[in-house]
């Protein structure tokens, strides 16, 4: 386990190189300087030129890089261009109102999610089961600051109780944004708990821990609690992880003065040192946190443990001579699958293919009597000599039994999936109000009315009017351009380079594969929604660039997924015919592979839907989304915040459009996970 854990830690130096890089170049190619906030017109041309020098302008951005990596190996982030304080000092004094606001997350999501979890799994099907369903999903479609906005208006500003920003009301302050920022992980990890627990509570051995008498509470805490704690943990610890590095959101929305807000306002003043060093040292604890719960899974289950104590010992084994003869076993082809599915080291990967080669290892005798068995399976039934299909009614009972086609399966378990179906009915209306979109001009968004200002709903303004007294509707209706097209180009920008560079990896494997593996650590380590605010700072506010900024997040998850999808495929039977036949590598790839493992894509596709539309609203809700007068409905709900008190209408309705639509790919995505489940086919 310690060189393990070393081995981690070693990994943190060519991340923070190529992290440290990457910010670098980018706000370097951002348009504009920090001094352009610095010259006046009062200013002489050599007071000008001496600024430049002073900054390193005059000189490469290469030269300047390398000024920055000399001073950070003696531990210097150096000096913010825009406040003049020390980046490291300026760090750690923001470092703790950070963790506070996430560690208190972590503990009211935890305490609310794991008992609920439980209680619905225990009530698998009923209502309270049901309820608690809805329940995570709607916390997971609601984005972030328009849940925080909405705490302020009833809690602030309506009942008085707690404060609205800032935390110099000690713990007061951070009621608000610690219940904010622990919503999103109460709903995934009630989600999860109640998965691991079903998964759980089908197992033998609880019933043999009935049996015995053990009380069930003992049952339900020691024994199926202590067996589910693995993805629980994770999910927490990926919570742990996005909340300390991207805590941006919440902080800015309740004025918090930590590390996110601070990222913010680096990367919003064009401060390449502030914010290279803040995103560094975020990417750096990201990377400790996700060691750290990886090293808590020895503690929760001792196999763990013992993976990690052997893992080196484990490599001067040589593998049994006659391994092919116990490998007919199932046992033996549940682990060979197993460890195909899951291999995600070296190591995992050569027992993959070692177990797969063992199984396939069939002698003659056996590939006879098997051939055997299924003819004697296969007769088609008889009465008189006459087969049954051709009686009476025998053409009917066939047809009735007829294996229907995979794509047949999936659309039956989607119409009897109701979650599913209500997702297909949000989704419609959404479409159709993206059609009606079509009819509605951009002058009848863009027209201003002075007598209408801040108008409430009614029959001539549906969702009222704005501060400039433009019709909300019309606005709202408008915006399902830009949040469908964030949506869907995010998400066939992120599947078609990240399904291309998985296939490759897991196809070829060797060097390629770790290339491409480590590039896609790398970049699954810089926190997405700050990679998200460089890249629309570099490239400029626009849909387009909105689009690019969140498709790049989504990368890794699909390198990651595609690649585990080729691992469980290159080694079947099929694969090898088709190189007996000639057939190169390509066409193999993405013609037999590929498409054999397509599932877990499109389901990781439904579920990348509604979180792209949520970072996207929040990059426009932060000031890095499509540009003003564009409603887009992030940007929508930050031009109401100002007038939350007197007019809550016009930050309530694009909100509810976001959860609505979100939902609905999230239903849909629940809904395809479940048909292309063959645990749940009937």
């Amino acid at each position: 386990m310690i060189r393990y854990a070393l081995r981690r830690i070693l990994w943190l130096i060519p991340v923070v190189i190529v992290v440290s890089f990457i910010v670098f170049s980018l706000m370097e190619l951002a348009p504009g300087t920090v001094l352009d906030v610095a010259f006046t017109e009062e200013m002489t041309e050599v007071a000008r030129q001496e600024l430049i020098r002073r900054y390193n302008l005059d000189k490469p951005m290469i030269y300047r890089y390398g000024l920055y990596m000399f001073n950070l190996i003696q531990g210097d982030l150096g000096v913010s261009d825009h406040t003049q304080q020390d980046v490291w000092s300026e760090y750690i004094s923001r470092l703790p109102n950070t963790l506070i606001l996430s560690f208190s997350a972590i503990i009211i999501g935890s305490a609310v999610a794991i008992p609920l979890g439980i209680f619905a799994a225990k009530r698998s099907g009923k209502i309270a089961d049901n309820a608690t369903t809805v329940f995570s999903l709607i916390g997971m479609s609601i984005p972030a600051f328009w849940l925080g906005l909405l705490l302020i208006l009833v809690f602030s500003f309506w009942l008085g109780w707690l404060p609205a920003a800032g935390n110099r009301d000690g713990i007061r302050s951070l009621i608000l944004p610690a219940v904010c920022s622990s919503f999103t992980l109460m709903a995934m990890a009630t989600r999860q708990t109640r998965s691991s627990m079903l998964e759980v509570l089908r197992s033998d051995y609880l019933c043999t821990a009935r049996s015995k008498g053990v009380p069930e509470r003992a049952v339900i805490r020691r024994h199926a609690l202590g067996n589910a704690w693995i993805p629980i943990l994770t999910t927490m610890g990926n919570a742990l992880s996005v909340s300390l590095a991207g805590s941006v959101v919440v902080e800015s929305v309740f004025a918090w003065p930590g590390i996110g807000r601070m990222a913010a306002e680096a990367v919003r003043t064009r401060d390449v040192t502030a914010t290279t060093g803040v995103i560094i040292l975020t990417s750096v604890l990201y990377v400790l946190v996700q060691l750290i719960v990886d090293l808590l899974y020895a503690f929760v289950d001792p196999r763990i443990k013992a993976r990690y104590t052997s893992a080196g010992r484990g490599k001067k084994r040589k593998a049994p001579a006659r391994a092919s003869a116990i490998a007919t076993t199932p046992a033996t082809v549940y682990a060979a699958a197993t460890a195909t599915v899951d291999a995600t080291t070296p190591a995992a990967v050569d027992a993959a293919a070692t177990a797969t080669v063992d199984v396939t290892a069939t002698t003659d005798a056996a590939a006879d009597n098997a051939q055997e068995d299924c003819r004697e399976h296969t007769k088609m039934p008889t009465s008189g000599g006459v087969p049954k299909a051709a009686m009476p009614g025998g053409r009917s009972a066939m047809k009735q039994h007829r294996k229907r086609s995979r794509l047949g399966e999936v659309f039956k378990s989607l119409r009897r999936n109701k979650g599913a179906m209500a997702g297909f009915v949000i989704l419609a209306l959404i479409l159709v109000a993206f059609v009606g979109s079509m009819a509605i001009s951009w002058d009848s968004i863009t027209e201003m009315s002075g007598r209408h200002r801040f108008a409430r709903p009614s029959s001539e303004f549906l969702f009222g009017a704005d501060n400039f007294g433009r019709n909300m509707f019309l606005r709202v209706i408008y915006g399902t351009r830009y949040t469908l097209a964030i949506g869907f180009g995010s998400v066939l920008l992120s599947a078609v380079v990240g399904v291309a560079a998985g296939c490759v990896a897991g196809f070829y494997g060797g060097k390629v594969e770790d290339f491409i593996m480590r590039v896609s650590d790398i970049l699954a380590s810089i926190p997405g929604i700050l990679l998200g605010m460089v890249i629309v700072t570099v490239l400029g506010n626009s849909l387009r660039n909105l689009v690019i900024a969140v498709g790049i997040q989504s990368i890794p998850v699909y390198i990651r997924m595609t690649r585990a999808s080729v691992l469980s495929v290159r080694g079947q039977e099929f694969v090898e015919a088709a190189r007996a036949i000639g057939l190169s590598n390509h066409r193999i790839l993405f013609l037999q592979v590929l498409p054999n493992g397509l599932a877990p894509i499109f389901v990781t596709i439904s579920a990348s839907l509604g979180l792209s539309i949520i970072i996207a609203s929040s990059l426009s809700y932060l000031g890095f989304g499509v540009p003003v007068p564009a409603p887009e409905w992030g940007a929508l709900i930050a031009g109401a915040r100002e007038f939350a008190r007197p007019a809550p209408h016009l930050m309530v309705f694009p909100g509810i459009f976001i959860m609505l639509t979100v939902l609905a790919f999230n239903l849909l995505g629940d809904g395809l996970r479940d048909a292309l489940d063959p645990k749940l086919k009937r």
